[in-house]
C-alpha cells in the first residue's frame, strides 16, 4: 500500500451541522473524490459538502483518508492539532503515520466542521493483502487537552463489477458524486455504439471532443485503467472508433502516446493539431463542453470558473437579429456573433445545470458574493443564471 501525504495550505471550514459549539471530535472519511478540498474551500459555510465514501478498491486505484473536526479550543486566536493515523491491514499488521502539528488561525469561532489541511493519499498495491483496511485517526486538542478517535475501513479486492454498457455511461456524467473507475471502458463501448446515431442527428455539427473529454479526465484521474483502456481500442476493428481512441491516448501522456504507430499520430495531428481537452480559456462553444467534462468527473471548481468567465464575451457581442442587418459585415463583426453566441450557450448550460448539480450553484453563489467575480458584467450574467437572488460583492478591476 503506497501512501503519501499531501498538505494542503488552507484551512477550510463549514458552519453548519450544529447550532452550537460542540465537544471536540473528529472524522474519518474513505473516499476518491477529488474534489473536497474544493468542496470546504470555494463554497459558503452552511452550504452542505459531498463525500463519496469508497467501500471497495482494487490494485492500482487511488483514495484519500480526508479528517473533519469540530469543537476544537481556540487559544490566542488559533487552533492547535496533532495526532496519528494507524492502519490496520487484514493479517493485523500495524502502520503508524504521525500527523504533522497543524497551528491554525481561526477568524471566529470554532462553530461548525473542518477539514483537516492535509490528507493521506493511498494507492493499492499488487502485493498488499486483500480484506479489510481499517484506518484509524488520534486527534488531538493540544488547547483542550482533549484526544478524538474515529475510524473506517476499505475492502481491497481483486476486481470490482461494472454496471451494464448504458448505466456506466449515465455513470460518468455524474461521475464526481459517485467515482466508479470500473465504469470507464463499458461506459466507452457505449459511447462507440451511439456515435453512428449522433452523427445522424448533429450532421455537421458533430463534434466527438466533449464526449471524448469525458474519458480523458476520468483516466487522468485514474491511470490505473489506462493500460487496460489501451488494450481496448488496440482491438478496435472499425477505424474511426479506433482513432477517437486514439485520440484520448495521444494526449494524455508522452508515454500513452507511444502506444499510437506514427500513421495513427499523423492523422490525429492533422485533425487535432493541440490538446482539445486542457482548455486555458474559452473562445469556441465546444471549448464549454469540454469545461463540463472536466467538471463531471472532478467536479472542481477551476473548469466551472472557466465558463463563468466566458460570460464576458457578451459584452463584447451583437445578436443575430442584428448581425443579419449588416450589408457587408466584418471579421470584427463576425467575432462578435461568436462572442454572444458563446455566452448565450454558457448562460444558458450554468442556468441549466445548476438545477441538476447543486454544486455548479454554490461555486458560484461564493465567489460572487466573496467578490472572486471581477467583472460586473460577468457576474450580474452569472448570477442571472444560477436563478438566485446574490448580493454581488464589487471586485477591483
Amino acid at each position: 500500500m503506497k501512501k503519501l501525504f499531501t498538505v494542503v495550505l488552507l484551512f477550510f471550514a463549514f458552519s453548519v451541522f450544529a447550532a452550537k459549539v460542540p465537544e471536540f471530535s473528529v472524522k474519518v472519511i474513505l473516499t476518491k473524490a477529488v474534489n473536497i478540498g474544493d468542496q470546504f474551500r470555494y463554497i459558503l459555510s452552511g452550504r452542505p459538502p459531498v463525500f463519496p465514501q469508497v467501500a471497495k478498491v482494487v490494485s492500482g486505484e487511488r483514495f484519500f483518508v480526508e479528517i473533519v473536526f469540530s469543537g476544537a479550543a481556540v487559544k490566542q486566536g488559533a487552533v492547535l492539532l496533532n495526532g496519528k493515523i494507524t492502519t490496520c491491514a487484514p493479517r493485523g499488521k500495524k502502520d503508524v503515520i504521525l500527523l504533522k502539528e497543524q497551528s491554525l488561525k481561526m477568524q471566529g469561532g470554532t462553530r461548525g466542521v473542518f477539514l483537516l489541511p492535509q490528507h493521506l493519499s493511498v494507492t493499492v498495491e499488487p502485493q498488499d493483502a486483500r480484506g479489510l483496511h481499517r484506518f484509524e485517526v488520534e486527534l488531538t486538542d493540544k488547547n483542550s487537552g482533549v484526544t478524538a478517535k474515529s475510524s473506517a475501513q476499505v475492502e481491497y479486492v481483486k476486481s470490482v463489477p461494472a454496471a451494464s454498457e448504458d448505466e456506466a455511461l449515465k455513470n460518468l456524467g455524474n461521475y464526481y458524486r459517485a467515482p466508479r473507475p470500473e465504469n470507464i471502458l463499458p461506459a466507452f463501448r457505449a459511447y462507440l455504439k451511439k456515435i453512428p446515431a449522433q452523427k445522424k442527428r448533429e450532421k455537421r455539427n458533430f463534434n466527438p471532443l466533449p464526449q471524448l473529454a469525458l474519458f480523458y479526465f476520468a483516466l487522468k484521474e485514474n491511470p490505473q485503467c489506462i493500460d487496460a483502456f489501451a488494450g481496448e481500442v488496440a482491438k478496435l476493428k472499425d477505424k474511426e472508433q479506433k482513432m477517437y481512441g486514439g485520440i484520448i491516448l495521444n494526449f494524455l501522456s508522452e508515454k500513452t502516446a507511444q502506444r499510437l504507430s506514427a500513421a495513427e499520430k499523423q492523422q490525429i495531428a492533422r485533425i487535432v493539431p493541440r490538446n482539445p481537452f486542457e482548455v486555458k480559456k474559452v473562445s469556441a462553444p465546444w471549448h464549454l463542453d469540454i469545461c463540463w467534462a472536466e467538471f463531471f468527473i472532478r467536479g472542481t471548481r477551476e473548469p466551472l470558473m472557466k465558463i463563468v468567465n466566458a460570460l464576458a464575451l457578451g459584452k463584447n457581442s451583437i445578436s443575430i437579429p442584428d448581425f443579419k442587418k449588416l450589408n457587408t459585415p466584418t471579421s470584427k463583426d463576425r467575432r462578435r456573433l461568436f462572442n454572444g453566441l458563446i455566452a448565450m450557450a454558457a448562460e444558458w448550460s450554468v442556468n441549466s445545470l445548476a438545477k441538476q448539480h447543486h454544486l455548479v450553484r454554490y461555486y458560484i453563489e461564493a465567489a460572487l458574493q466573496r467578490g472572486e467575480v471581477k467583472d460586473p458584467f460577468t457576474g450580474a450574467a452569472a448570477a442571472r443564471a444560477i436563478g438566485m437572488k446574490v448580493r454581488i460583492v464589487p471586485g477591483k478591476k
